[in-house]
This record gives structure tokens, C-alpha cells and sequence, in this order.
């Protein structure tokens, strides 16, 4: 008898594992092939195929809503961690194919998807072009000197 579902067990267990909203959307984005069928060996080993494709589908789904449901603040402090953990920069990680919407999104989520990496991706370029990371650092301030311990 298992205590968890397929759905419990792959949020709890796959994705507990993955930092960062994003990097999860992404994770789950390369789990399904070019005909949209999620491939997760041991899911499916354990609880069917039918079981693992409807519990990645409907995390899939929860993942997108829940990136669509969040400011651009918290989205653009979640793609250093998300892009660290994938050892990308900010842009590529933004630009990755993986960070898609499930097969069956509507064509509004879709669009809203797309909108809000474009507008990550015009902040993130934004902030490297003004902090380039060859510039010099502001000088630090001069302390004032100290007299000889001795006198």
C-alpha cells in the first residue's frame, strides 16, 4: 500500500529537491519530450504511466499559475537561484526552452507566460548594463589616520 499519490510524492520528493520557482517550471518543462508525454522513469516504475503523466501534468500546470501569479520582483530575485543551481547566466536561463507551459495552457496563459520572461528578460539586461561587471567599485572612504599605539 503506498501513503503518498504520484502527485504528493513527485512535489515532495522530485521537486523538494529543485531551488527555485522558476528552475522547477524549468525542471518539469524538460521532462516532456517533442509530443508532449512527460518521461520520469522512476514515477512511472512506481505508479503507472497514466499515474506519473497526470501528476506531472497537473504540477506542471500548478507551477505555471503559480509564476504568473507572482510579482516581477520576486520572479527576478528567484532567476539567481534558478539559473545558479543550471550553471546558465540569467539571460540564457530566461531564453531556455525548458521554461514553457504545460501542452494544454490556454492560449492567455501562454501569452502571459511570454510576456513576463520578456519583461525578466528587459529587466535582467537592464541591471547588467548598469552594473557591467568590469567596472570599478566606488572607492571606499578614507580613514583618518590613527596615532603610533605608543605614544
Amino acid at each position: 500500500m503506498r501513503l503518498k499519490s504520484a502527485l504528493e510524492d513527485f512535489e515532495t520528493n522530485t521537486l523538494g529537491a529543485v531551488r527555485g520557482l522558476l528552475s522547477k517550471l524549468s525542471y518539469v518543462g524538460r521532462l516532456r519530450d517533442g509530443n508532449g508525454k512527460y518521461n520520469h522513469w522512476g514515477l512511472a516504475r512506481v505508479y503507472g504511466d497514466d499515474g506519473a503523466q497526470s501528476a506531472i501534468r497537473a504540477t506542471h500546470r500548478a507551477l505555471l499559475f503559480e509564476v504568473l501569479k507572482k510579482p516581477l520582483a520576486m520572479l527576478l530575485k528567484d532567476i539567481q537561484v534558478s539559473c545558479s543551481k543550471e550553471q546558465l547566466t540569467e539571460s540564457e536561463f530566461l531564453a531556455s526552452p525548458t521554461l514553457c507551459p504545460p501542452t494544454l495552457a490556454s492560449p492567455a496563459a501562454r501569452a502571459h507566460l511570454k510576456s513576463v520572461l520578456s519583461a525578466l528578460s528587459a529587466l535582467v539586461e537592464s541591471r547588467n548594463d548598469a552594473n557591467p561587471q568590469g567596472a570599478s567599485q566606488p572607492p571606499q572612504p578614507a580613514q583618518e589616520p590613527r596615532p603610533p599605539a605608543d605614544i
